[in-house]
């Protein structure tokens, strides 16, 4: 779908929407290892259809934020903030939705945890050395 699909379907109303972006997060296949919060109505800014919100059980304060294409953005972003917002990692970025490239980014979000960084700062800087990030 393209981005202007996206938004036309989710402006079906909040069910659709919802569908929608359970839909996207089941493709990704994601392990028990992760919490998922999905926006309903505009409650993450609404800046696109599908807005998830995803954090680790092991480290609840690293959020890694996955937004559909949009007519305004033709891109799927996931991205890491930090620095309390002021700071984003870009880990992905591609004009299609692609759940194994994305499942494949979160597993280094999660390796970084498992490797014991905690906070979304320390691992942002993480991926960027290992180039996962920008």
């Amino acid at each position: 779908m393209t981005g202007s699909e996206l938004e036309q379907y989710a402006e079906r109303g909040e069910t659709d929407r919802c569908d929608l972006s359970r839909e996207v997060v089941n493709q990704l296949r994601l392990s028990e290892d992760w919490t998922c919060d999905i926006e309903y109505r505009s409650e993450f800014g609404g800046d696109a259809p599908v807005n998830v919100r995803l954090s680790p059980y092991a480290a609840p304060t690293v959020t890694v934020c996955l937004f559909s294409s949009s007519a305004d953005v033709p891109y799927w972003r996931l991205c890491l903030p930090f620095d309390n917002g002021a700071s984003v990692a870009w880990i992905h970025n591609s004009e299609q939705f692609e759940p194994v490239l994305i499942a494949a980014a979160l597993d280094a979000v999660m390796a970084s945890i498992t490797a014991g960084l905690a906070t979304p700062e320390s691992v942002a800087v993480a991926l960027r050395q290992a180039g996962g990030a920008v």
